[in-house]
């Protein structure tokens, strides 16, 4: 009987130091730093490809660690980047690790670019925001502080999920979800606040660059852009 007696309270002993543990706050810290000269990385112009080293081919070789690329004419986190840029000039790689330990900021790289690849840059897309090579287009919402639509019925179109159009125009729309809605923005205030919405710039004048001025609605520019891209310039005009 004693015997037994003394088992009970051991399996409540272990049965409390459970319960306490049980309830104690799991604890977390973050690993090692590591020192950027740790961090094995490549960026090498692929000579071959371009005689003027237009094309950059950016390699994280450091397992754990994932690099960010800030290559000027956009951003990367891919263990293997290639970029291509079109026109030459002086190009400084900005390197982000992050590592179990946090962010390191590695050194920038400069690469240089002796020739023009104006390939890169032969793309409708490109010519229809920029007016092509050696040319810049100025873009803004049509939708000025005084709530007035210069150009469209409003400042925003709205499609449905599967679009498709005859050659030709907006006439002849087909596809499983096939509809448009143009409304105008009187009446439809919740489309967009009323106000100047700024501009957006795409240049190909001597390089590739952008510029934005007086935006005072990111959330909304974003999505006026994806719309922008998608729908090919719907409510934006040229001035």
């Amino acid at each position: 009987m004693k015997n037994i007696k003394i088992l009970i309270a051991s399996f409540l002993m272990l049965g409390i130091g459970f319960l306490i543990s049980s309830c104690e706050a799991e604890k977390y810290s973050l690993g090692n730093t590591p020192d950027k000269s740790e961090i094995d990385f490549e960026i090498v112009q692929d000579f071959t490809a371009d005689s003027g080293g237009n094309t950059v081919i950016m390699t994280n070789n450091t397992d754990g660690v994932v690099l960010t690329w800030n290559y000027g004419t956009g951003k990367s986190n891919k263990k293997v980047e290639t970029v291509k840029y079109a026109f030459k000039g002086d190009y400084t790689i900005y390197i982000s690790a992050v590592t179990a330990g946090g962010i390191v900021e590695l050194d920038p790289v400069t690469i240089t670019v002796t020739d023009d690849n104006l390939s890169y840059v032969n793309d409708p897309l490109w010519n229809l925001l920029t007016g092509g090579v050696g040319n810049s287009k100025t873009w803004v919402l049509d939708l000025d502080a005084n709530g007035d639509s210069k150009f469209f019925n409003g400042p925003m179109y709205f499609y449905g999920t599967d679009n498709a159009w005859l050659e030709g125009g907006d006439e002849g729309c087909y596809g499983s979800d096939c509809w448009n809605w143009s409304p105008e923005w009187k009446g439809n205030e919740w489309i967009a606040t009323q106000g100047d919405y700024g501009s957006m710039t795409f240049s190909l004048d001597g390089g590739i660059l952008f510029n934005n001025k007086s935006f005072n609605d990111s959330k909304l520019w974003r999505r006026i852009w994806y719309i922008f891209f998608r729908y090919r310039f719907k409510n934006t005009y040229n001035v």
